[in-house]
């Protein structure tokens, strides 16, 4: 089956040029009406990982998020803005990143991922129910919105973990430790995904500035100029992975991605749509420090007295 991924330029995240490239990478697609109805419950859920400040570039900048708001509201939509970051408070995180102005300009809710649902997924390869935030049961759509970067565990982090923090709560960090060994985290990923997929119906990739080094919160900011969309969170990885000078072959979730039957992922059915992947040209990003998949990265040994303080909620 043929995955479209879309491609556009942007050079700046002044909002009128970043309006223009947003309009165009999803019209690559078919447009919006392709993939939400009008009047529908949205939930879009951008990279929130702490409260950072924009130009920090470890978050989804505000003004790719405003666009696709906008975008929303024009099909009438009711639009929900959230994400789970770990330590941080939801609200004052979003305060930090440029969220939450841009969210009561355009009257947006704000989601805090605080109640829980369980959602199963009997096909799952390591994990076969996530306790997920309620707003994905509640939402009749979600547009996945991860920032470009590398990661210091998964040495690339885009839509498919992204997707990681619609599960509130420190179970998070407690899977960073129990699945620390690297196909089981690639692959719980992937069980993830696999659950959440018919309802994340797109994934919108702020690659403007992105991060290098060590990702997600500790690296430095990286001018790519890119913008990237895909109904195949996959897919768009894969392509947006190897734009950056990153070897994909080093990407566990595209790894094991192709391996399995629930996703036999195929890199020769991509196709791009929008700018020709030619013109281009981003200089490399330095990856993360690390010397193997398998270690336990340094950001979650910072949390692991915040996981052990909350331990008791790790069963529900």
């Amino acid at each position: 089956m043929q995955s479209i991924v879309s491609l556009e330029k942007c050079s700046s995240y002044k909002q009128e040029e970043v309006d223009k490239s947003v309009s165009k990478l999803i019209g690559n697609l078919g447009g919006i009406k392709k993939f939400i109805k009008k009047g529908q419950k949205v939930l879009l859920k951008p990279n929130i990982v702490k409260g950072m400040k924009p130009e920090e570039c470890g978050t989804t900048h505000p003004s790719v998020i405003e666009s696709l708001i906008k975008t929303l509201k024009g099909q009438d939509c009711e639009v929900y803005v959230g994400d789970c970051p770990f330590i941080d408070d939801t609200i004052e995180a979003m305060k930090i990143c440029g969220i939450y102005e841009i969210c009561k300009k355009h009257d947006a809710k704000i989601a805090v991922f605080g109640g829980k649902a369980a959602a199963k997924n009997e096909k799952g390869f390591v994990v076969k129910e996530f306790p997920l935030t309620h707003h994905f049961k509640d939402a009749d759509a979600i547009i996945n919105m991860p920032k470009l970067k590398t990661h210091s565990q998964l040495y690339f982090t885009g839509a498919v973990k992204n997707l990681y923090s619609i599960m509130p709560g420190p179970r998070r960090g407690f899977y960073h430790l129990k699945y620390s060994n690297m196909e089981h985290f690639a692959n719980m990923l992937l069980d993830l995904y696999y659950l959440l997929r018919n309802k994340v119906v797109l994934n919108v990739m702020d690659g403007i500035q992105g991060m290098e080094g060590n990702g997600p919160c500790g690296g430095s900011a990286k001018f790519a100029g890119v913008l990237g969309a895909s109904s195949d969170a996959v897919a768009l990885d894969f392509v947006m992975c190897g734009l950056i000078g990153l070897d994909v072959e080093n990407l566990p979730t595209i790894h094991y991605a192709r391996k399995r039957k629930d996703f036999l992922f195929n890199p020769d059915n991509i196709k791009i749509a929008g700018e020709n992947i030619k013109n281009i040209k981003i200089s490399p990003f330095r990856e993360a420090d690390f010397s193997t998949l398998n270690m336990m990265p340094k950001f979650v040994n910072n949390f692991k007295d915040y996981i052990l303080r909350h331990k008791q909620e790790l069963v529900y």
